[in-house]
């Protein structure tokens, strides 16, 4: 009687789960310090740390200034060095909530992205959005998205 209840416990603590959110997303590149500027120029990404001189990895953050991305929350955009020719598996990317597309991926373009997928609409767990596919200059898969004005995340049945 006292194993099964032992086994009935461990069993239900399996479902168990911590709150988890998106901490950091690690990008590579053959040449830190651009593919940075890249991000800065395309996405409003602000460093605010660095490991190495010259970097080896540069850790970037949304904000007004640098100061605002040291002191906010938003999740990390660690760029790091990768050898060449170690470009990621093409499922594996970065995905951004934007609030106009158009200009987005326009910034992405001249900032040096290539596109992947224009801008077209798409349905996601009932919510209807526009979406679009870049690649930045070392070959990291970039998804963009515009949501339902108001919409914060995107909805899952």
């Amino acid at each position: 009687m006292k194993a099964m209840l032992g086994l009935s416990m461990m069993a239900g603590m399996a479902w168990v789960q911590a709150d988890t959110t998106v901490l950091a997303v690690r990008l590579g590149a053959s040449d830190v310090p651009a593919l940075a500027k890249f991000y800065e120029t395309a996405f409003g990404l602000k460093e605010i740390d660095h490991v190495g001189q010259p970097p080896t990895e540069i850790i970037m953050r949304y904000g007004a200034t640098v100061a605002a991305a040291k002191a906010g929350s938003s999740p990390e955009f660690l760029v790091a060095h990768r050898d060449g020719g170690a470009a990621g598996d093409p499922i594996m990317h970065a995905v951004f909530r934007v609030s106009d597309i158009d200009a987005t991926v326009a910034a992405a373009k001249a900032a040096g992205a290539t596109i992947r997928s224009k801008v077209a609409p798409l349905t996601i767990g009932g919510m209807k959005l526009r979406s679009a596919t870049v690649v930045d200059p070392d070959g990291n898969v970039l998804e963009i998205m515009e949501l339902p004005q108001g919409a914060k995340h995107l909805h899952h049945p």
